[in-house]
């Protein structure tokens, strides 16, 4: 899903400026300085940290890049109530040295990594959540085994089995974009948990996993070419195959449900396979990623109180240049791995590829989505108007998570424990009982 990919994206470029190429001793940061600069960064003072800045950080916050991520970030997860311990030494990588600061926000606890080059500047700002205790799951309504997806660097993973007699139907999860563990947790919530839970407990097997850019991030920043087949499709097709293979599961009803890019690739995936007996789009992107990351974006821009207008404005500017670049990718605009990735999403019409899947398929929506709004819903459903055997659903209450809120959808709903409504469940079983009955 792109709540990740906008944080991860945006700072991927600070952390790597110029000097990383250059042979420096280590520098350090005392807690009066990283307090000073996350209080700066977390309020969107962002002319204070002018004077504390790397060139290439200095052009960030002049052209509104660095604007952009505080208004993501401070979205998510609130304004910034305090600052807990001192900054550790994480890394030091040629010369720059990266610390390690926990920040309490409203909704949510974070470690900020700061990158000092080797003139004391900043030059790389990255945050992650700190990640909740796993919840366990009633093991009295289902069983759950712990797997392996493909060959050699498998991938580990979860298939949640009901109660009663096999073979059972079965549904693989394919997540949305970043770095998604298998249950896709966001916060203090797992909507691919929820849905495994939720599906067994109707009778239906659930396969998630771990995917491949968060069990081996390194292994992608080696490579010098990265498309989407790499990130998701083969992982997908593999995990497709285990599930045929296994004896409790019925190898004529395997379905896939793809949430957000996950979603969205699943076209690409249906022309690679003729296995799965049909295809649950969840909150599913009908136009092009850099058109969703913008509209993403701009919707942030009107809900933000904490940047000034003037630095709202650089955000807007640097959005729409994001994508534009990231709609028409050239190799001196990106560097060689993400030049392949958006490349290859530059070409990719996932509603002409629908129009030629032959399997039943359903598409769930939120009303409440603003990450995918509810107008990619229309745009499937006016595409394959005619076509047999496609259902489409908007919840009023649900949002990009399938997760119920209140008020103005925002970012920070997602800081509030929740679970996905057992309608949703219901749903998604009717559905298949229904084609199930159907192929009969």
């Amino acid at each position: 899903m792109p709540v990740k990919r906008f944080i991860s994206f945006l700072f991927f470029m600070l952390f790597f400026p110029s000097a990383l190429f250059s042979q420096h001793p280590e520098t350090g940061l005392d807690p009066q300085r990283s307090a000073l600069l996350c209080k700066a960064f977390f309020s969107g003072d962002l002319k204070a940290l002018q004077p504390h800045s790397s060139p290439e950080m200095k052009e960030a916050i002049e052209n509104g890049t660095l604007a952009l991520g505080v208004l993501r970030i401070s979205t998510m997860f609130g304004k910034l109530r305090s600052l807990e311990g001192i900054p550790a030494k994480v890394t030091v990588i040629h010369g720059i040295t990266v610390f390690t600061q926990k920040a309490r926000l409203e909704r949510q606890t974070l470690n900020c990594f700061l990158s000092i080059d080797s003139n004391g500047k900043l030059c790389g700002f990255y945050v992650r959540p700190q990640q909740e205790e796993k919840k366990e799951s009633p093991a009295s309504l289902l069983r759950e085994q712990s797997v392996k997806i493909g060959g050699a660097s498998a991938l580990p993973g979860t298939l949640t089995l009901p109660r009663g007699k096999g073979p059972y139907p079965a549904l693989l999860l394919i997540h949305g974009s970043g770095a998604n563990d298998r249950d896709e947790t966001i916060q203090g919530n797992k909507p691919f948990r929820d849905l495994a839970e939720l599906l067994a407990e109707r009778n239906i097997a659930v396969l998630r996993y771990d995917k491949r850019t968060f069990v081996y991030p390194e292994e992608f920043k080696k490579r010098q070419s990265v498309t989407i087949d790499d990130e998701t499709v083969n992982d997908a097709l593999a995990a497709i195959h285990f599930l045929r293979s296994s004896p409790e599961i019925d190898p004529d009803a395997i379905w896939l449900l793809g949430h957000s890019l996950g979603g969205m690739i699943l076209p690409r995936i249906a022309s690679r396979t003729s296995i799965p007996a049909g295809y649950l789009f969840l909150a599913a992107p009908a136009r092009s990623l850099p058109d969703v990351l913008e509209e993403q974006g701009s919707y942030l821009l009107h809900q933000n109180s904490t940047l000034p207008e003037t630095e709202k404005k650089k955000a807007l500017t640097a959005l729409r240049k994001q994508t534009e670049i990231l709609k028409n990718p050239t190799g001196t605009s990106l560097p060689g791995p993400m030049y392949a990735y958006w490349k290859d999403l530059a070409v990719y019409d996932q509603i002409s590829m629908a129009g030629k899947i032959n399997r039943p398929m359903l598409f769930l929506q939120g009303k409440r989505d603003f990450q995918v709004l509810p107008h990619h819903l229309d745009l499937w459903k006016n595409a394959l108007n005619g076509k047999p055997n496609c259902q489409f659903i908007l919840y009023d209450d649900l949002n990009h998570l399938m997760l119920p809120g209140k008020g103005t959808p925002g970012m920070m709903e997602y800081a509030n424990p929740s679970r996905v409504p057992a309608k949703v469940a219901d749903n998604i079983a009717a559905f298949l009982r229904k084609q199930a009955a159907e192929a009969e």
